[in-house]
């Protein structure tokens, strides 16, 4: 009974919601500071930390408004675009791109970056955490840009993260990266890193048979990722 439904609505989706599914592969996200920065840093919650730009809240970048994370499914790649602000009210410009995606770190030899250490099973401990191994892009502060190193973007063997609790708030959708920053003489600036928590944009209103494809889509791609994750786990 169950194929039968799908199969339906499958026909029923492809004659009369072709043209609005174009869309239905990128999902948006409205970026803030982590909850986990703030409650690191009360006084100076951030988004963005770069270690060169002084001490304490001046190395600290609060996320303005607009700052947008956007999920391509079909072609499994990400941006990150926006403004932060430190408390000197110098503003970092991010543009930032990331692909190369993995649903586990088991086997990678990748780290996962716990900011503070700690054992760390992937199997176990991040069930509903995805990976990035591959960024690009610049951040741009007082017209100095800094560019993520093309041939190691992230540091420490890290890699961009994101998920439930991937910057380690507990039940909190979130995302987090140790950056390989570089000056434009290809010099490593420091420590930077990128703490973001995500909430999910409001979609485009579509019509009722536009809306049913769309659902079924979701349907078929949750349960193609659970699989997927039962493979990477049996093996």
């Amino acid at each position: 009974m169950l194929k039968t439904i799908i199969k339906s609505s499958l026909v029923l989706a492809a004659m009369v919601a072709t043209p609005q599914l174009a869309h239905a592969d990128i999902i948006e996200y409205d970026v803030t500071d982590s909850r986990s920065t703030t409650t690191r840093n009360a006084s100076c919650s951030h988004g963005l930390f770069i270690q060169s730009f002084g001490s304490a809240c001046n190395q600290r970048f609060s996320l303005q408004d607009g700052a947008l994370f956007s999920l391509d499914t079909n072609s499994q790649t990400a941006s990150f675009s926006g403004s932060a602000i430190n408390q000197r009210g110098q503003v970092a410009s991010i543009n930032l791109s990331f692909s190369d995606f993995l649903d586990t770190t088991a086997g990678t030899g990748f780290r996962f970056n716990t900011e503070g250490g700690g054992s760390f099973n992937p199997f176990r401990d991040a069930p509903a955490i995805d990976f990035f191994s591959r960024g690009s892009g610049s951040i741009t502060v007082d017209n100095q840009r800094f560019t993520l190193n093309p041939r190691d973007p992230f540091r420490d063997n890290t890699i961009f993260q994101f998920g439930v609790g991937a910057d380690n708030t507990a039940g909190a959708f979130e995302g987090g990266a140790w950056l390989n920053l570089i000056d434009r003489f290809g010099r490593s600036i420091g420590n930077a890193d990128i703490n973001l928590a995500f909430a999910r944009r409001a979609g485009v209103a579509v019509s009722a048979p536009a809306g049913l494809g769309l659902m079924v889509l979701g349907l078929m791609g949750l349960g193609l990722g659970l699989r997927r994750r039962r493979s990477v786990i049996a093996n």
